[in-house]
């Protein structure tokens, strides 16, 4: 018994010593990123999560006290300052992320809705998501080209994250975890691309970051998660690359299949040897490309948030616009 006891307490002792290491090495426990924002996804068994139908006033962050209005419909669309009138209406599609969607500006705001008053004889539709990178643009253009039967152009808003997003590295899981209280009701989950052995791309089910009990109050739990996240998601990093090249191939057949033309927007682009080679990429394989990406700095971003503000979203229509009509996209 007496031996047992000191067992116990040498085990007591280690993991105290162990903790207290890791905090002297600022490895804290697990903290989630608070927010005031109300719930504005809802979970979604393919795509990970989508928007609510309503309207919201939210706070690009916790750095800022003002609050912009993001409206949605019924399919998860942001929804533009016109109002389309007649449904059949020939029609734009937009998919992409918090840049396409316009986080942290208001519904007129955003270059989509700026789009839509270039283009009233279309319906423009914003299915931009917050969060979102390629696997899950895909997902919600298969879905949504279907039901919208005559549209004539699909707009892809392409970042350089999206490559991260789209394996389901483990700092995106992370990331996804600590921020989930920001407009979630709960942990969210990312469907993620993987290759078989033939380099064929391969869609997976969505999957989360680790959570283990005790995660708050124990630095050791926190960095037990983040050694396994890392371990098992190791691989990724290296096909990352091909596997987008492979989603945005898949948005280009899915377009042309559906007579639509197919337009990839890059909106931020840090990397310029990176960026060069999807240019090139682009070129061989014959995609509709345009390089929007703008100088990000106080004069276009939102205080205090990595996302452009109203004059940034400016800068991108007038990019876009060009675009479409110098290579009459739609005409």
């Amino acid at each position: 018994m007496k031996k047992i006891v000191l067992i116990s307490l040498s085990i007591i002792l280690s993991l105290i010593l162990v903790e207290s290491l890791l905090r002297f090495v600022a490895i804290e426990p697990w903290r989630y990123i608070e927010s005031e924002n109300p719930i504005i996804f809802e979970l979604d068994s393919s795509l990970g999560w989508k928007a609510k139908e309503g309207s919201y006033l939210i706070s690009a962050s916790n750095n800022t006290n003002k609050k912009t209005l993001m409206t949605f419909g019924k399919r998860s669309n942001r929804l533009n300052e016109y109002k389309i009138e007649k449904s059949d209406n020939p029609a734009i599609l937009f998919i992409g992320g918090s840049f396409t969607q316009g986080w942290g500006v208001n519904d007129e705001e955003t270059f989509v809705s700026k789009i839509q008053n270039d283009y009233k004889n279309y319906s423009v539709y914003n299915f931009g998501q917050g969060g979102f990178g390629g696997v899950q643009s895909l997902i919600m253009l298969q879905k949504e080209i279907d039901r919208i039967k005559n549209t004539k152009l699909v707009i892809y808003g392409f970042i350089e994250h999206h490559e991260y997003r789209n394996v389901a590295r483990s700092s995106w899981l992370e990331t996804l975890s600590k921020y989930s209280r920001r407009g979630h009701s709960k942990i969210p989950k990312i469907p993620y691309a993987t290759l078989d052995e033939e380099n064929n791309l391969k869609i997976n089910s969505p999957i989360g970051y680790l959570h283990l009990p005790l995660r708050e109050n124990s630095s050791i739990i926190t960095l037990i998660e983040k050694v396994y996240m890392k371990q098992i998601t190791r691989k990724r990093k290296k096909i990352q690359k091909l596997a987008t090249k492979k989603i945005i191939l898949n948005m280009h057949e899915v377009s042309k299949k559906n007579n639509s033309e197919f337009l990839l927007v890059i909106l931020d682009w840090s990397n310029q040897f990176s960026n060069e080679e999807y240019k090139k990429f682009f070129v061989n394989k014959k995609i509709n490309y345009v390089d929007c990406k703008i100088s990000l700095n106080e004069e276009t971003l939102i205080p205090g948030d990595y996302h452009p503000n109203a004059k940034g979203h400016t800068m991108y229509r007038e990019c876009i616009d060009n675009f479409i009509k110098d290579n009459k996209l739609l005409f």
